[in-house]
């Protein structure tokens, strides 16, 4: 290769590479300056179904409204099969099974017309943990029992793969008893599937 072809590559990876470093600078950048200029009212998250959890900033639009869609059987299981972020925080996919319900309800279904089932398994086992089992692996309560407690009031159904309870070595006695067992997450998730139930997974 001639030396002014390489002296041209050079210079034009330099440039890339030079661009590519200034990137997450210019990412903070312009995300500071739209996060300076946007101001949201009191009001904007709510709660409306799980009080504390599962925020949402509800708009009122009529595309695939479930309150006003005519039909609907409202039935949905969630899996949940691993932990995201801080273990000594609520699990994110209880979170997102918390928003659902949370939009749901806001969407205008009554939470008694909710057929909403949690199939908990994988990693994610550690968040049916009671408190004293939690404490003695994490050192904190576990911080998923109040968000489970509120689940249950809505009336959604929190359920525990024993397939991976026993896979990771923990005794059924360990899980709360909020938590309903059942023989395995795929069996519960099939049989759920095959009554008409939507799949979400989280």
């Amino acid at each position: 290769m001639r030396p002014a072809a390489l002296v041209v590559m050079a210079a034009v990876a330099g440039f890339i590479g030079g661009n590519v470093l200034q990137l997450p600078a210019l990412f903070d950048k312009v995300s500071g300056k739209v996060a300076e200029n946007k101001t949201e009212p009191a009001d904007f998250w709510s709660t409306p179904a799980i009080e504390g959890y599962g925020k949402i900033h509800y708009v009122d639009t009529p595309a695939f409204k479930p309150g006003t869609t005519a039909g609907l059987s409202n039935k949905i299981v969630f899996q949940i099969n691993h932990n995201d972020g801080d273990i000594r925080k609520p699990n994110l996919g209880l979170e997102r099974v918390a928003r659902v319900t949370n939009l749901y309800y806001a969407a205008g279904v009554p939470l008694d017309q909710l057929k909403f089932v949690v199939s908990i398994n994988g990693d994610a086992v550690s968040s049916a943990l009671n408190n004293a089992q939690f404490s003695k692996a994490y050192g904190v309560d576990n911080p998923n029992l109040k968000l489970i407690s509120e689940l249950k009031k809505a009336g959604v159904q929190v359920t525990i793969c024993d397939q991976s309870v026993a896979f990771h070595q923990l005794e059924r006695n360990w899980i709360d008893p909020m938590v309903t067992h059942t023989i395995s997450s795929g069996t519960t998730v099939a049989t759920l599937e095959n009554s008409g139930y939507a799949f979400l997974m989280l």
